[in-house]
C-alpha cells in the first residue's frame, strides 16, 4: 500500500476556505468599526458581493472541492477517502486515468466503469515531488490505466 495522492490535501482545502472568509472579513472590518455599515450598508454589502463572487467563480473554476484527500494504491484496489466518506475502488471498476491540468496545477482524473457513492470520477492531486513534473504524472496516470486494463484482460 502507498498514498499516491497529495498528503496535505485537506490542509490546502480548508485553507481556501479559510483564506475565502479572511478576505471577507478584512472587506467588512474597516466598515464594522467606524459604524458607516449601519449608515449606508450598501457599500460593504457591494464589497461582500464582489469578493463572494469572485470565490464562487474561483471554486467553480478549479473544483477545488471535488479533489479526494488521500488516494492509496493498495495493488488490486484503490482505497480513497473524500471527507468522512472512504471506498475501496477495484481496478475492475477504473476506465481510465488522465492528467488535467487546471489553473497550473496537475491532477488525476480516474473515470470508472459503474458509479459509486463518490461519482463516476475521482480526482486527485499526485504527490508533491510530482507537481513540477508532468510526465512524472502521466506516468502515475498510465500506470493506473494499465492495470485496470490487465484486470479487465484478466491478466
Amino acid at each position: 500500500m502507498r498514498v499516491i495522492s497529495f498528503k496535505n490535501t485537506t490542509l490546502l482545502k480548508r485553507g481556501v476556505w479559510l483564506t475565502a472568509a479572511a478576505l471577507i472579513a478584512f472587506a467588512v472590518t474597516p466598515s464594522m468599526l467606524d459604524g458607516s455599515l449601519l449608515q449606508n450598508p450598501a457599500s460593504s454589502l457591494f464589497t461582500v458581493g464582489i469578493l463572494c463572487a469572485f470565490f464562487v467563480y474561483f471554486l467553480w473554476k478549479t473544483q477545488i472541492h471535488r479533489l479526494a484527500d488521500e488516494v492509496m494504491d493498495c495493488d488490486d484496489h484503490l482505497k480513497v477517502r473524500r471527507g468522512r466518506t472512504e471506498e475501496a475502488i477495484p481496478f475492475s471498476n477504473v476506465a481510465t486515468a488522465e492528467v488535467s491540468t487546471s489553473s497550473g496545477m496537475h491532477r488525476i482524473s480516474v473515470r470508472l466503469r459503474q458509479p459509486t457513492k463518490m461519482g463516476a470520477q475521482i480526482e486527485f492531486l499526485p504527490q508533491a515531488s510530482l507537481w513540477s513534473n508532468l510526465s512524472g504524472v502521466k506516468r502515475v496516470a498510465a500506470g493506473l490505466t494499465d492495470r485496470a486494463n490487465q484486470v479487465k484482460d484478466g491478466r
